[in-house]
Formats: structure tokens, C-alpha cells, sequence
């Protein structure tokens, strides 16, 4: 005769709540609102942050704004760019999303929201638009010989000028790069004098294959975050890409309570190297980066002093040059 284990059903409710708890502890830490002043008319936007329900229909809801277009394109490089206006979505490579009340709603091909991606977005007024959302490590990815339409992780109230951002990378050179202003994309003038904002997105021409993701590039372990598993120590890679001393600031960012974090440092003892843990505070200054100088920032998840099944918080990682990259953090208590 077999006999099958059955769980009772209290246990089974326990290990549902457990898991339950673990997901929105989570996604609470790790959750990033973001804000960017649109005006009447047609913007061009860097979305950083994943809405927690990606569906357009619902993130612009109660919103003034009517369409939404991302470009996917194809194998060709882009060589002249369209204004708003006149472009044909559905033949010049584009998603688009139409809110359901205009007539032509029923032509959206754009079900879905991401962060990292460069948007246009028709506001029918000026809207100051507080989207929040999943932050994930994310990176240009150039189309040589050919304008992108990309954005960068920048500080609001101290962003760098263009000419600064990509100083260190020669096929972003002399800088031709078009802005939207009045529903037109305007050739920058000046890159050297003109500062990049926060939340916008420009097309931007790549001369040459290219993976430069600004003055500092982070690398993480995993793709796009850093996830305590087995192991509790994990590296974050900082390379300085500027032809000038870089100084770098790490900041813990919490919506809830945050995770307990430790920093290591290596070093030789009597021969031996030896580890030294220290707890990583709310902001963290590590050792300035030479030009062209990588270093690496080693986490390590102190589970000791963990108060919940599972934590996460965000690391908001900024250089004096006004660049900025988000990572999230999360670790469990039980590995």
C-alpha cells in the first residue's frame, strides 16, 4: 500500500504567507518613484524605473497624456530623424500606444512600459508625471554609425554638460546630438555649455561600435542587480572612464527598512590576506578613481542583523561629475 505525505492545510497557508511576505518586503525596498516635468505637446523621455503594472492603459491613467511611442527599429542605422509629427509609427519602426479614447485607439501596438528605454510621449498639457516602479541595472546598447535615441541616469540638480558625460568616449565626438524642443528636434549647439537633464531622452549619433554608458560604468555580478544567494558577498565593478580623477559616492537608499550591509576590505597581513568587514553607512565614499582606473566595491550581506525573511534597499552610486546608477540590493535571511 502507498502512502502519500499530505500537508495540512495551515502549513500550507503559513508557507503562501511566507512567501508573500518575502515578495513585498522586496519589491518595497526596492521601489523608485520618479519624476519628470512634461509640457504640452510632444516630450522625449528616459523612463528609469519598470511601473509596477507596466500596462500603458493604467500607468496613464488619470494623466493628460494620448500617445506613447517606443523605438525598436531594425538593422539600419538611423540617419535622419523625424520630427514627432510626421512620423508613420507603424512603417518607421515603432510601438505606439493611443489612449482609448481617441479615435485611433484601437491601432495601439505598445502593451508594455520598461525602464532604461527612451519614450516620446504626447501630453495634451503641462503634467508633472510621478511614475514609481522596479529599478534594474540597465545599459545602452549603441547601434554604430547611426543616431540612438537614448537617455542617461543624471543628477536634477547638478547634471553634467554633454561635452563632460561623453568626454571619454571619441566616437561621441564633436557631440551631435538633437534635443526636442517645441515638437522638434533641434541639433545641440554647444554640447560643451549645454547641460543634459534628468529624465530626458535626446538622439544622440554613435560613429563607430561603442559600449560607453557614461563617466562611470558599474558591472555588477548578475546582469541587473545584485542578489544575495549562497554566497553573501557580491562585487560591484566602478570603472573610471574620463581622463580625469573620478570621486564616487554610494548612498543606501529604503523605502522600509532596508538591508544590513557590509562593505569588504582586502589586504596583506604577515604574508596573508586578510578580510575586514565594516558595516556600510547610509553614504559611503570609497577611494577615488584614477583616470581610466577600475576598482571593485565588495557587498557583503550581514544576515546576522537582518529583522525580516527578507530585505532589500537601493543603491543610489553618483560621481562628482553629476552621473548617476541605481542598483537594488536584496537578500534573504535563509540562503
Amino acid at each position: 500500500m502507498n502512502y502519500q505525505k499530505i500537508t495540512p492545510a495551515w502549513k500550507m497557508s503559513g508557507m503562501f504567507f511566507f512567501i508573500l511576505f518575502t515578495f513585498v518586503s522586496l519589491q518595497a525596498d526596492t521601489i523608485r518613484t520618479q519624476t519628470i516635468a512634461l509640457h504640452k505637446g510632444w516630450n522625449s523621455i528616459y523612463l528609469e524605473v519598470t511601473p509596477t503594472n507596466p500596462s500603458p492603459a493604467l500607468v496613464f491613467s488619470n494623466t493628460p497624456v494620448s500617445i506613447a511611442a517606443v523605438y525598436f527599429g531594425g538593422d539600419s542605422p538611423v540617419q535622419f530623424i523625424q520630427n514627432p509629427g510626421s512620423i508613420s509609427w507603424k512603417k518607421d519602426g515603432w510601438a505606439v500606444w493611443y489612449a482609448p479614447s481617441r479615435p485611433d485607439g484601437f491601432l495601439t501596438t505598445l502593451f508594455t512600459l520598461n525602464g532604461n528605454r527612451a519614450y516620446l510621449i504626447f501630453s495634451e498639457q503641462d503634467f508633472t508625471w510621478s511614475i514609481s516602479g522596479n529599478v534594474s541595472l540597465g545599459s545602452v546598447k549603441w547601434k554604430p554609425n547611426s543616431y540612438n535615441l537614448a537617455g542617461f541616469g543624471v543628477d536634477a540638480m547638478a547634471p553634467p554638460t554633454f561635452g563632460k558625460f561623453f568626454a571619454g568616449s571619441p566616437v561621441h565626438q564633436p557631440g551631435q546630438i538633437y534635443r526636442l524642443v517645441n515638437n522638434q528636434w533641434t541639433l545641440i549647439a554647444s554640447p560643451s555649455t549645454t547641460t543634459m537633464r534628468s529624465g530626458e531622452a535626446c538622439w544622440i549619433y554613435c560613429k563607430g561600435a561603442s559600449d560607453y554608458q557614461g563617466p562611470l560604468t558599474v558591472k555588477l555580478a548578475t546582469a541587473d542587480s545584485v542578489s544575495f544567494g549562497s554566497s553573501a558577498e557580491s562585487p560591484i565593478s566602478l570603472e573610471n572612464c574620463t581622463a580625469d580623477p573620478l570621486t564616487v559616492k554610494v548612498e543606501t537608499v529604503a523605502n522600509a527598512g532596508g538591508i544590513p550591509l557590509g562593505y569588504v576590505v582586502r589586504g596583506i597581513t604577515e604574508g596573508k590576506m586578510v578580510d575586514a568587514t565594516f558595516d556600510l553607512p547610509a553614504q559611503y565614499a570609497p577611494p577615488a578613481l584614477e583616470a581610466g582606473q577600475t576598482s571593485w566595491l565588495w557587498l557583503k550581506l550581514r544576515r546576522e542583523k537582518m529583522s525580516a525573511p527578507a530585505q532589500g534597499a537601493l543603491l543610489k552610486i553618483s560621481t562628482d561629475s553629476g552621473a548617476e546608477t541605481w542598483v537594488p540590493v536584496t537578500g534573504t535571511l535563509t540562503p
